[in-house]
């Protein structure tokens, strides 16, 4: 009794995610629907689906994941509100497990990345089961650094090396970037802490 094959659901959920609406969708399928009609609210059921699954994953139990490394920054998202597409701050936190395996553990939208943003989203992990990681690789940002601190008061905090790159090109001129590259990448690729402290003071 099934009323669609299970790849136009998966098509129109590819399609959504692709940022495509409700009509762009029904056109997009339209080769592989022929004549069958496919309604806007038959649509708008196959999406919910994706918030039911979002949901799930969203507080799934993170009790026994080995995770001893956290990846934690923001980035920006494009999404559709209120018929617009606009950006949104995102939090995202990407774990490395003892095996080296990494897996994402958390998504967040939210206003902006505050102290209160990153807090909120630290402690949904810690009540999840997710124990206090060995090191956790951050960005510059002063609320996520307090907020580490405090959730995870014995871990560690490394500076991101891509960042830290980042705003040492800023400052620096066009000129100097790649010998600036080249001697960074020395520091942080260096097999020991005594090659490093070399290339550092070189």
């Amino acid at each position: 009794y099934q009323r669609r094959m299970p790849e136009i659901n998966e098509a129109v959920v590819t399609t959504y995610l692709a940022g495509g609406n409700t009509r762009r969708i029904r056109g997009a399928l339209q080769p592989l629907l022929k004549a069958a009609p496919l309604s806007k609210s038959a649509v708008s059921r196959v999406v919910a689906t994706l918030k039911d699954d979002l949901e799930a994953w969203r507080t799934r139990s993170l009790t026994g994941l080995d995770v001893i490394y956290v990846y934690l920054d923001g980035f920006a998202l494009r999404v559709r509100s209120g018929g617009k597409v606009v950006s949104v701050p995102v939090l995202g936190v990407v774990g490395v497990l003892v095996d080296g395996g990494k897996q994402l553990l958390a998504l967040e939208l939210c206003a902006g990345e505050s102290f209160a943003a990153w807090k909120g989203c630290l402690d949904d992990l810690v009540a999840r089961g997710l124990q206090a990681p060995v090191l956790a690789i951050i960005d510059g940002n002063a609320g996520l650094r307090r907020a580490v601190g405090l959730v995870w008061p014995k871990a560690a905090v490394q500076r991101c090396c891509v960042h830290k790159l980042r705003n040492l090109e800023r400052k620096a001129p066009k000129h100097a970037l790649a010998d600036i590259r080249d001697d960074f990448h020395r520091i942080v690729y260096a097999a020991n802490a005594d090659t490093a402290r070399t290339a550092y003071g070189a």
